[in-house]
């Protein structure tokens, strides 16, 4: 399902993206429009603005709608289950607390003795 949602904010980005481009640039002059004129010329310059303006919209929250349903599919770990790392796994068999023996016998402050056997 994850896959599916990504795969269609791919397309809806790429679409975004050729909308974009295909609008009018705000300064005349620039040869940004050339590939899509003939949107232009079939429509008329006014109402192709407002469309490319409504569908670049349109595409800009349905991606956003998409990323966060992406968000909320994806499978997370249970509350018990916790996070899973070879990195962390590694961190964990090397990292061990010195052990600590203290002497009830006297009245001096405990000591720490560091088992330097590794």
């Amino acid at each position: 399902m994850t896959g599916l949602i990504i795969g269609v904010i791919i397309v809806v980005a790429v679409l975004l993206i050729l909308v974009v481009l295909a609008q009018n640039p705000k300064s005349s002059g620039s040869a940004g429009g050339l590939a899509f004129s003939g949107a232009n010329q079939l429509m008329g310059a006014k109402r192709s603005a407002d469309v490319f303006e409504k569908l670049t919209w349109g595409f800009a929250i349905t991606i956003m709608v998409l990323a966060l349903t992406a968000n909320i599919v994806i499978e997370k770990p249970e509350a018990g289950e916790g996070f899973s790392s070879p990195n962390v796994e590694a961190a964990k068999e090397k990292s061990t607390l010195p052990s600590t023996t203290t002497d009830t016998t006297s009245t001096s402050t405990p000591t720490i003795t560091i088992d330097s056997a590794k």
